[in-house]
């Protein structure tokens, strides 16, 4: 990977949303601009990592382990899962999914406005409804509808090439 930046290798690697505090002598991964860059869109990392746990709250820390063959061959599995949870349905009392797809082609599917694509989606669709191929008004409707994981984009990340084997903490911060 010509674009792949090399890494100096440590125990856990920081991950960090916002590109401006990333230095090569802090070490910090600007993880959202490396997923810009390979996906060709957007991402919101502090969406995907309240993708894999829904209460982290603000100043919070959250590790990601894709060390060990065990834990990077799992998430490397839930990548390539074709079904994707959507939601709590309360009309059947029942949880909603969508198959077919992985988390990251469905992501992909789903667009922003601009001046050739008009919204063809409410800005807040309830959480059960599928998004795929759908057109939001703007990306902080996208992303509060839908983001992948942030583990499974790592493991994607990782096996790419665009990053190291290792753990990974994610500092959510304001």
């Amino acid at each position: 990977m010509p674009d792949a930046p090399e890494y100096t290798p440590r125990s856990i690697y920081m991950l960090e949303p916002h590109a401006e505090y990333v230095t090569a002598g802090n070490g910090y991964i600007a993880i959202e601009a490396i997923a810009e860059r390979v996906y060709g869109k957007p991402y919101s990392s502090l969406r995907g990592c309240q993708r894999d746990d829904e209460h982290i709250g603000n100043d919070s820390v959250k590790l990601y382990e894709l060390a060990s063959d065990g834990d990077y061959l799992q998430a490397l599995s839930d990548l390539d899962d074709a079904k994707i949870y959507l939601g709590w349905d309360s009309r059947t009392g029942e949880s909603a999914f969508k198959t077919g797809m992985t988390e990251l082609v469905y992501w992909l599917s789903i667009r922003v406005a601009d001046e050739i694509s008009t919204a063809t989606v409410e800005a807040n669709p309830p959480a059960t409804q599928d998004l795929e191929n759908v057109v939001f008004e703007n990306r902080v409707f996208a992303d509060r509808a839908f983001s992948p994981s942030l583990r499974l984009v790592l493991a994607d990340l990782i096996r790419r090439g665009e990053l190291p084997r290792g753990d990974y903490l994610f500092r959510h911060w304001w």
